[in-house]
């Protein structure tokens, strides 16, 4: 019995020291990506997972959002997003950025032109404080109105699929309409209700 005990004892603990080195390599090749960790508050909604991506074949930095009833894929670091950062850096500050819109009442996505930069344009982020206004998520590589189409619509596959979103509070899945002639998407039914509420006077 004693030997058996030591035997169990001695496997527990080399398998906690192998999932130890797991954790340690994974964070390792996640830094060499240029990962570099970002603090963000408890309560933070937005976060970054390598998640599945079937159309690559591969795994892709995937902005994660934490609802009330779990966690859902929203936006893929695609290729056609601009910028020298890696996919898991661009993904963090993404996620950062998110959080902190969320706050002014986050409503939607939409795409627009950079009137300083020809040919150039970014997806930005619509909250209720913002007014008419669309404040800049990423910037998207140079091309035209129809690559930073094509470009949110790969972004956002998973919000406009449906595969990653959970059922509205009457009980029914949201596909968000998206189209060239209505190139916004409503973000609201797959928000929490927290976050519904902000940046409106009901906000508690």
């Amino acid at each position: 019995m004693n030997n058996g005990g030591k035997f169990f004892n001695v496997a527990n603990l080399t398998i906690g020291v192998l999932s130890l080195l797991a954790a340690v390599v994974g964070a390792g090749i996640a830094y060499a990506q240029g990962w570099q960790p970002l603090l963000f508050e408890k309560d933070a909604r937005f976060s970054c997972q390598l998640q599945p991506d079937t159309q690559r074949g591969s795994e892709v930095w995937t902005v994660m959002y934490r609802h009330d009833k779990g966690q859902q894929p929203w936006l893929k670091m695609v290729t056609t997003l601009g910028g020298d950062y890696t996919p898991v850096r661009r993904c963090q500050i993404i996620s950062e950025s998110l959080n902190g819109y969320r706050k002014d009442g986050l409503i939607r996505l939409a795409y627009r032109d950079e009137p300083k930069t020809p040919n150039q344009y970014v997806i930005c982020a619509k909250t209720k404080l913002s007014g008419e206004g669309c404040p800049l998520l990423v910037t998207l590589n140079p091309g035209s109105e129809t690559e930073a189409y094509n470009a949110m619509r790969d972004m956002t596959e998973n919000l406009l699929n449906g595969t990653g979103v959970y059922q509205n509070s009457e009980g029914k899945q949201v596909v968000p309409k998206f189209s060239p002639s209505s190139p916004e998407i409503d973000l609201t039914p797959f928000l929490a209700e927290e976050d519904r509420l902000a940046g409106s006077n009901s906000a508690k």
